[in-house]
């Protein structure tokens, strides 16, 4: 029998009717559940899990070992002396196995059957990969300090997303007993300033992921603590944050193994911090700068040439690039999603470019670009097999021919999201034609003004399987027919 110590925890539980199963991490008094349905709640688990499988008596046969629910009979058909279930009475390696399958709600209701049962249930090994967001977001400063408490080491994964009530303090404590943590989701925790990044960069420098997005108090300080302290970091998430170009070339000068960044809305990000980005992080394969519009060709040449594993880039919003960018995003031959809404600037000829250079792609976000015809959609038709979402949105030179080409090309049997909001020249014709697209899923024609009803109603009858999204103002109603009115003639008329 495993004798390891299980972690140290506090009896105390909360009542169960009406309260939250996180209240467990608070100070709260202690109550009973019945052990029989707790144990039902771990065969399901365990059922699902795949280790055990169930027997005709109601037991569970796992690795041998009979885990019936209630005592077994005496010889003379009399009742044990002890009246606990086996399960009590299993190795403490086989319970804490069992438990390990359980999500954290389940993990909390276990801790209320009993006190060996809260040991178990709440025994750090358990707790390695949390998520509050799942159920609850309105987490107290107190919860994750307790929770950091009794993880300790244990914990690998942790996300408060959305969780406004969080401030540093916790976050320090946190990091302090938490050093093994790798991923660390902190989504609009908006008290989250750089006092927090500085504690986790001097105690978690095993940090992997680090989301940051939409927390108001991280700047440029945050981006040094963490190239100081968190070499191994491979993806992070600055969005919505105030950083500048300087934190940037802090942060990639330190963090090199970066393969993941997101600076979404950096609007003071320029090309210089990406030429530090291009020359810092080759294993950079994903990197999103949407709406940075200081950013410019330059900047975008410098990434292509630096990071050559390149497979997911969002450029959208960016006024300021030409097909320039689309020629040199081509020698990225990794590539496979491309979002570039709002490029008013990008023409075919840059896109057509792209598609010579990346076969790859199977994604791409064209909403917007104006300046696109047809001839794009049969360049990708032809040199993009594996396309399977295009967003052409607004583009309002394409037409019937276009996509018909690109239904009619290896990308059509393979293609699941066709998005047409407000393109006035398709017509009927192209639903005739979406019919035959084996593999579509998803359809969107808002605002396409030659489109008939019945064009519509037709392909959601034919192919229930495909999703289409569509909007028709309502008929005007009709106005009344004229009533007609009794003629009076006055005394002197009928006289006349």
């Amino acid at each position: 029998m495993d004798t390891r110590p299980l972690a140290h925890f506090s009896v105390c539980l909360p009542s169960f009717t009406g309260c939250s199963p996180l209240n467990l991490l608070l100070p709260s008094p202690f109550i009973t559940l019945k052990r029989e349905r707790m144990a039902q709640l771990l065969t399901y688990k365990a059922r699902r899990s795949g280790g055990t499988k169930p027997v005709q008596n109601g037991g569970l046969v796992g690795n041998g070992v009979s885990t019936h629910l209630q005592s077994p009979s005496l010889p003379g058909g009399g009742e044990s002396e002890t009246d606990e279930p086996l399960i009590e009475s299993l190795p403490l390696d086989i319970l804490l196995k069992v438990f390990s399958f359980l999500d954290v709600i389940s993990l909390c209701r276990c801790a209320q059957v009993s006190k060996k049962w809260h040991e178990l249930a709440l025994d750090g090994s358990n707790w390695q990969h949390v998520d509050f967001f799942d159920f609850q977001v309105d987490i107290e400063e107190q919860v994750v300090d307790r929770l950091s408490r009794r993880c300790g080491g244990f914990l690998r994964s942790l996300s408060l997303k959305g969780c406004e009530g969080v401030e540093d303090s916790a976050i320090k404590t946190f990091s302090t007993h938490c050093p093994y943590i790798e991923t660390l989701i902190l989504h609009k925790c908006y008290r989250v300033s750089d006092t927090a990044v500085q504690s986790l960069s001097q105690h978690c420098n095993k940090l992997v992921r680090l989301d940051l997005s939409s927390c108001r108090g991280i700047s440029d300080k945050s981006c040094t603590y963490l190239a100081a302290g968190c070499k191994d970091l491979a993806y992070i998430d600055l969005s919505y944050c105030a950083i500048t170009y300087k934190g940037v070339i802090s942060l990639v000068e330190g963090c090199g193994q970066l393969s993941g960044l997101s600076l979404q809305y950096c609007g003071e990000l320029t090309d210089e911090a990406l030429k530090h980005v291009g020359s810092h992080c080759p294993k950079l394969k994903r990197l999103n700068i949407q709406a940075c519009r200081r950013v410019s060709d330059i900047g975008i040449e410098a990434i292509c040439e630096g990071c050559q594993l390149l497979e997911r880039i969002n450029m959208s919003h960016i006024d300021q690039l030409t097909d320039q960018s689309l020629r040199k995003l081509s020698l990225c031959s990794q590539l496979k999603d491309v979002e570039a809404a709002g490029c008013s600037n990008f023409t075919d000829a840059g896109f057509i470019a792209l598609a010579n250079g990346c076969s790859g792609l199977t994604r791409m976000d064209l909403e917007e670009c104006i300046l696109v015809t047809d001839a794009t959609l049969v360049k990708l038709g032809a040199n993009c097999p594996n396309l399977e979402s295009l967003v052409l949105s607004h583009c309002e030179r394409i037409s019937d021919s276009g996509i018909n080409q690109l239904l009619d090309s290896p990308c059509g049997e393979i293609l699941q999201v066709l998005e047409l909001d407000n393109c006035p020249q398709i017509t009927d014709n192209t639903l005739e034609k979406l019919r035959t697209c084996n593999t579509l899923k998803r359809v969107e024609v808002f605002d396409c003004q030659l489109l008939s009803r019945m064009a519509i109603q037709k392909l959601q009858h034919t192919r229930p399987d495909i999703t289409v999204h569509a909007y028709f103002p309502p008929h005007p109603p009709q106005a009344p027919p004229p009533q007609s009115r009794r003629r009076v003639t006055c005394q002197c008329c009928s006289l006349l």
